[in-house]
This record gives C-alpha cells, sequence and structure tokens, in this order.
C-alpha cells in the first residue's frame, strides 16, 4: 500500500506528537493537542504480542524516572494464553529506540494466574551419535537478562519421523550455576534408528520454557565390516609411450 511523502515523514520524525494516536493519548499529548511531547525528559512504552499473532498492542507507558511499567488498568491476559513484552525508551523528542528494546515472556495458566518467571531457552543443541547405539547430547544456557535461573534441564525425544514427544521427558539434568555447558548420554537404540531430541530448561517452581529446538541423527551400533570387499580390475592404458 502506498503512502504519502508527508505520512512517510511524520513516521520517522514525529510518530508521538500527533496527539490523538494511541502512543500518544498513552503518553499525555493530547493533552497539547499535539503540538509538543509532554515528557521532555523522555519515558518508556510497553508493547506486547500475544503468542501466534503479530499485531502489536500498546499497553503500559510511563515517565522516564520511573522504575516500573505496570500495563493500563483495561488490560486483560486470557487464560492458557502467552505474551512477549517488549519495553522501548523513548526521546525528549518523542522518538523510540526500537532498536534497543528489551523483552521478556508471559504465560498463562487455564485460571488465568501467571504460571511465574522462566528461564532462558537452551541455545546451540548438538546431537552425536556414539559408540553402541548411544547419543552425546550437548547445549549452551546464557544467564544473560534471565528471569530466574534453571534448576534442571529436560531432555525430550521422539523417534523415526514423528516429530518429539513433550508430554513426558525421558531424563532430568541438573543445572550447575556458572556452567554454560550441557551434556547428557542416551541409552543405547537399534542400529540406524532416527532419534529427534529436544533441551527445555526448567526453574525450581517447575516453571518450563517452551523452545521448539530440535536436533537428530541416526544411531550407530554395530561396527563396520571387518573384511571389507575388495575389487580389482584391469584397464588399458592408451596413453603414448614414445
Amino acid at each position: 500500500m502506498a503512502i504519502s511523502l508527508l505520512a512517510g515523514w511524520l513516521a520517522h520524525y514525529d510518530p508521538i506528537h500527533r496527539g490523538w494516536t494511541i502512543a500518544g493519548i498513552a503518553n499525555g499529548v493530547c493533552a497539547t493537542n499535539g503540538f509538543c511531547f509532554a515528557r521532555i525528559r523522555g519515558g518508556y512504552n510497553l508493547r506486547r504480542t500475544r503468542d501466534g499473532e503479530s499485531a502489536v498492542e500498546l499497553v503500559g507507558a510511563a515517565g522516564a524516572d520511573a522504575r516500573t511499567v505496570t500495563t493500563f488498568p483495561w488490560v486483560r491476559h486470557e487464560a492458557g494464553a502467552g505474551y512477549t513484552y517488549r519495553l522501548a525508551a523513548v526521546g525528549g523528542g518523542g522518538v523510540e529506540n526500537n532498536f534497543l528494546e528489551v523483552s521478556a515472556r508471559a504465560s498463562f495458566d487455564a485460571q488465568g494466574e501467571w504460571r511465574g518467571p522462566r528461564p532462558n531457552a537452551p541455545s546451540d543443541l548438538n546431537v552425536t551419535p556414539i559408540g553402541g547405539g548411544r547419543f552425546l547430547l550437548r547445549w549452551v544456557y546464557s544467564e544473560g537478562s534471565q528471569q530466574v535461573a534453571p534448576a534442571e534441564f529436560r531432555v525430550y525425544r521422539g523417534i523415526g519421523w514423528s516429530g518429539v514427544d513433550y508430554g513426558q521427558a525421558v531424563a532430568v539434568v541438573p543445572y550447575r550455576a556458572g556452567r554454560p555447558h550441557g551434556n547428557w548420554i542416551s541409552q543405547p537404540f537399534a542400529h540406524g534408528t532416527r532419534v529427534v531430541w529436544a533441551v527445555r530448561a526448567a526453574s525450581a517452581a517447575g516453571v518450563e520454557e517452551d523452545n521448539a529446538r530440535t536436533a537428530w541423527g541416526w544411531s550407530i551400533a554395530l561396527p563396520p565390516p571387518i573384511n571389507p570387499t575388495i575389487i580389482v580390475r584391469c584397464v588399458e592404458d592408451r596413453r603414448d609411450r614414445g
């Protein structure tokens, strides 16, 4: 959809000063009829998106000296839903810094209660088939910006092409604080079995994050042949030997 040059310029230079936009109302710009930004020291805008949706909703705002930002009184959380919140700083001229925003995710149970803080998701999941039909799983955990430290890692698997079964963990690996690298060795599988693996972090309160990263491999339970077949044949050499 085409936009006018004026609209494009306003979106870049003057996103809040227009007063009666959602962001303008949240920051009190409507009180000045859009002629100036009321928060001359800047502030913060809190937005969120619901899991599975792309719509972005402005749910809170605060001034430059605020230590906490709360959602507006009319904002509600649906039972069983999850949301990603993003906090962006607003300069004294009313321009938001969306490049350095910070984010956090919150999920709610079937009764509408917050499940609690969640640890970060493990990254760099790697699966290596080792001797005897077993697998070596390795992953990395970063504590940066975590809501809560994990107490354990839960290992899930899927056999063949059916995908990972997250209904029951096949192993639990304790988290060692300060050690970013985790690993675990599986039980044996029959030779040539395709196994898909996933690892999720869980807090001491049992709150588990829900990353969907997976890695897979084929089990190796049999050694190569002791005496491989060697085939020799004669070929004609027509190169000029003169």
